[in-house]
């Protein structure tokens, strides 16, 4: 998948470098994407993550609490990974801290 016209973000967790790829489109996320050395359970949590992005605002706190509420209702675990470290990723995307 080509990622030319796409926001990209890398942080290094813990648990390994989380990438970004997203669009924005009137300060919503309209698509997202992950890559990177992280490991993820169950083995569809990185999928569960992006639909529930999609729509969210690119405020950080938006960001961190979808995520957040993914790894809890799904009971996602991630050694050295945490949702934070997700929302990382996406604000450098964006261009946020």
């Amino acid at each position: 998948m080509v990622f030319e016209d796409y926001l990209k973000g890398i942080y290094k967790s813990k648990g390994g470098i989380i990438r970004s790829f997203l669009k924005v489109d009137k300060g919503k996320i309209t698509d997202i994407t992950f890559s990177g050395d992280f490991f993820l359970l169950p083995e569809d949590a990185i999928d569960l993550i992006t639909q529930r992005l999609i729509g969210t605002d690119t405020e950080k706190d938006s960001i961190r609490y979808v995520v957040e509420d993914v790894y809890k209702t799904e009971k996602i675990l991630s050694p050295g990974t945490t949702p934070e470290d997700f929302t990382r990723s996406i604000m450098q995307a964006i261009g946020g801290t």
